[in-house]
């Protein structure tokens, strides 16, 4: 029976050996502890330089081996040191995905120690590849300000979804209430609660957001028709203002 431990093992016993492999680590639930059985395996791979393709082919031996693969897809429009690919093996849970990327020497590589949503299990680091550093606060505090103006100035052009709700058109009214009122209000909580991880979206939002926070979401965009959206834009307007107002007091306190 293929398992995740199986597939772990199988990459780190196979490609882990090749000797243009700097390192490999785990990401995503195995870093975190959140692992369930639901939990993808979030994989990096780190080469030589020039090494990618032979890294890839190399491991599509290697699973290849443990059984069918049904699903190879590499993301298009990817830097060479810096590639992403998605596999499957038929017969394992449909959720079981091999998230893969391989990363070359001209691709720089650290973890920020204040950041506890991203941290690396290492299966093998043969030059001391994983590294930790400090966060630059003056950069970062810079970045955070620039997605709280941003979100603002999105959130200003609210009125395009409100305009198609008076019309009565629900797919119109949807796109723009997603565009123009939760994204920007989603960025701002960002900001707020997972500053080391603001560019995150809804990705683990259940996870790193208070519960009230939660609630609130979710009723926003449990949306069915024209008027729950006209509802859900007061409720929103109401919420991204208090939002902005925390955001901007935890910025100039930091």
């Amino acid at each position: 029976m293929i398992t995740r431990e199986t597939i772990i093992k199988d990459i780190l016993s196979d490609v882990g050996n090749e000797e243009y492999v700097l390192a490999l680590w785990l990401e995503g639930s195995d870093g975190t502890k959140n692992l369930d059985e639901y939990s993808d395996i979030d994989l990096v791979c780190y080469t030589k330089e020039g090494y990618t393709e032979d890294a890839f082919r190399r491991l599509d031996e290697c699973l290849g081996e443990l059984g069918k693969v049904d699903i190879a897809y590499e993301q298009p429009g990817r830097r060479p040191n810096n590639r992403y690919k998605v596999y499957h093996l038929e017969g394992t849970p449909d959720t079981l995905f091999i998230d893969v990327t391989i990363q070359s020497e001209s691709y720089p590589v650290s973890f920020i120690k204040e950041d506890r949503t991203v941290v690396p299990t290492v299966l093998v680091d043969k030059a001391g590849i994983v590294k930790y550093q400090n966060i630059d606060r003056e950069s970062h505090h810079s970045q955070l300000h620039a997605q709280l103006a941003r979100a603002q100035d999105i959130y200003r052009q609210r009125s395009r979804a409100v305009k198609y709700t008076k019309r009565g058109l629900f797919l119109e009214s949807l796109i723009y209430y997603q565009k123009y009122v939760l994204n920007p209000l989603v960025d701002v909580f960002r900001v707020i609660y997972t500053p080391f991880q603001a560019n995150c979206f809804l990705v683990h939002a259940s996870r790193d957001f208070p519960t009230e926070v939660v609630v609130n979401l979710e009723s926003l965009y449990a949306v069915k028709n024209v008027k729950d959206i006209a509802e859900g834009i007061i409720l929103a307007d109401e919420l991204f203002r208090k939002a902005v107002n925390e955001a901007c007091s935890m910025l100039s306190q930091s």
